[in-house]
């Protein structure tokens, strides 16, 4: 019991630490771009590399985790983002920053394939949902923390870099705590079948409610970010306010997404996953609904709450919902999962925005309840099939 609570604070500790890189960046861009006398677009588009990164590190993770083994590749990323955090700190060259972040991001998003192999590997059945939903509120904890530290370094005419060193320093003590624990709970096969020769490795079972559960969490992660993209601009035009009014819905729906995350924990305790992300669908499906059709500008601070508690697990709800279609879950199941919500989250500024040139702003917004209502079908489609098949089989 000892070692599973240590390789779950491990999994916990990779979402902190990708959170803390990630979620104040926008805090970042203008001391960035003084520090280096760069051009805040410049810098801006660091955080794409950051995003880039991620998704190419779920994309690499889903070849080498099970090849490099667990505990190698968990060393390895977190010495990478303790030295690259180091790099930040103590550059002078906006190159430099680049390289870092880049290197974060694809060690980051390794982290959290790894996350999700250390649950899938060490619980089963509820409690293994729960503690995938509580990876979720550990990112939004992160969410909160680390942009504190960065505004106390601001305050204080410290340098932009002390909130990732703070981050660095979590990430060198994630890597000295994995260096200490066992992970043979993870490696399935172990390194002890390999010296053996032996060459019959359990492959990943995949079926239609696990591919599913990637399509799913694509087109949530579609819909989400073009919401966060979006919806300042057509909170704007819409009710002929202050853009800087407007954006509060950004931080309304943050705030509420830390809350949701904790009581989304609570809730998948009690209820299977598929009925809590079938709920929770039908739910962003409804508010969304509202958000994009109410004339009342009063009702848009309460609805967006009510849209940050719906989607404050998205990610590893779908990782959940889809492991338990499979008997034993493997590394590639999960990172296939997390590469679709990479893909999502990376691609949606892009593809929002070419639509919005063609079809128009107003039209991209009534698009997000449309996507949550294919998500629901997909969702009940899929649970449809399940039960035929145990049917069929039984």
């Amino acid at each position: 019991m000892k070692n599973k609570i240590s390789l779950t604070i491990l999994s916990f500790l990779a979402n902190f630490i990708m959170a803390g890189f990630a979620t104040q960046f926008g805090m970042l861009i203008e001391p960035i771009a003084e520090k280096f006398a760069a051009n805040v677009n410049e810098v801006a588009s660091i955080f794409s590399l950051l995003n880039g990164g991620a998704l190419a590190g779920t994309i690499a993770a889903f070849f080498l985790i099970e090849k490099i083994g667990v505990k190698r590749i968990t060393l390895l990323s977190y010495i990478s983002i303790a030295l690259s955090a180091a790099a930040l700190h103590f550059t002078s060259s906006l190159s430099v920053v680049m390289m870092a972040m880049t290197v974060i991001g694809l060690c980051g998003g390794i982290g959290l394939c790894i996350a999700g192999t250390i649950v899938v590997s060490v619980w089963k059945d509820k409690i293994q949902s729960t503690m995938l939903v509580v990876q979720d509120a550990t990112f939004n904890v992160a969410g909160v923390v680390f942009p504190l530290i960065t505004t106390y370094a601001l305050s204080n005419a410290l340098s932009w870099s002390y909130s990732y060193l703070a981050v660095g320093l979590v990430a060198l003590g994630t890597a000295m705590m994995a260096l200490m624990t066992n992970f043979d709970l993870c490696d399935r096969q172990g390194e002890k079948s390999a010296d053996k020769g032996d060459l019959s490795a359990e492959k990943s079972e995949w079926n239609f409610s696990i591919i599913s559960a990637g399509i799913g969490l694509f087109l949530g992660m579609l819909a989400l970010y073009t919401f966060l993209t979006w919806a300042p601009m057509f909170v704007k035009e819409k009710f002929d306010i202050p853009f800087e009014e407007a954006g509060n819905i950004i931080t309304q729906y943050w705030s509420a997404a830390l809350v949701g995350a904790l009581i989304s924990t609570v809730i998948v305790s009690r209820v299977k996953i598929q009925h809590f992300l079938m709920g929770m669908m039908a739910l962003a499906f409804i508010i969304t609904s509202l958000i994009v059709t109410t004339d009342k500008l009063e009702w848009m601070g309460y609805l967006t709450y009510g849209y940050g508690f719906a989607c404050a697990a998205l990610y590893n709800a779908f990782i959940a919902y889809g492991v338990s279609f499979v008997k034993q879950a493997s590394s590639k199941n999960v990172s296939y999962i997390l590469i679709s919500g990479s893909a999502g989250a990376m691609f949606s500024p892009a593809i929002s925005s070419m639509f919005e040139s063609i079809i128009g702003l107003q039209t991209v917004m009534y698009a997000i309840p449309v996507i949550y209502a294919i998500i629901l079908a997909m969702l009940v489609i899929s649970r449809r099939q399940t039960a035929e098949n145990s049917l069929a089989t039984a």
